[in-house]
């Protein structure tokens, strides 16, 4: 179950997110899906298009868990996925 404590140790694809601040002005306000992560971007389908948003870039992203929503920063993100659960 993803909660806001133990987010990073999950999985983030399939979550809905939405860039509530972001230093790339076009991306505020971007709200979609994450449909793929590396280390240092995230890939969100906005309707029929996908938009790749680095994470360095995203300073505060809301994620909507079945449990409620979190926020977090995009540059607390940076690493790979496999590698986040180490670092905790």
């Amino acid at each position: 179950m993803i909660t806001t404590a133990n987010i990073f140790a999950h999985e983030l694809i399939g979550l809905d997110a939405k860039i509530i601040e972001s230093t790339n002005k076009t991306l505020a306000g971007l709200v979609g899906t994450i449909i793929f992560e590396t280390k240092n971007t995230l890939a969100m389908r906005s309707g029929n298009a996908t938009k790749i948003i680095p994470k360095s870039a995203a300073k505060k992203i809301k994620i909507v868990t079945e449990n409620g929503a979190c926020f977090i920063s995009g540059s607390s993100m940076i690493a790979r996925p496999e590698d986040r659960i180490s670092r905790l």
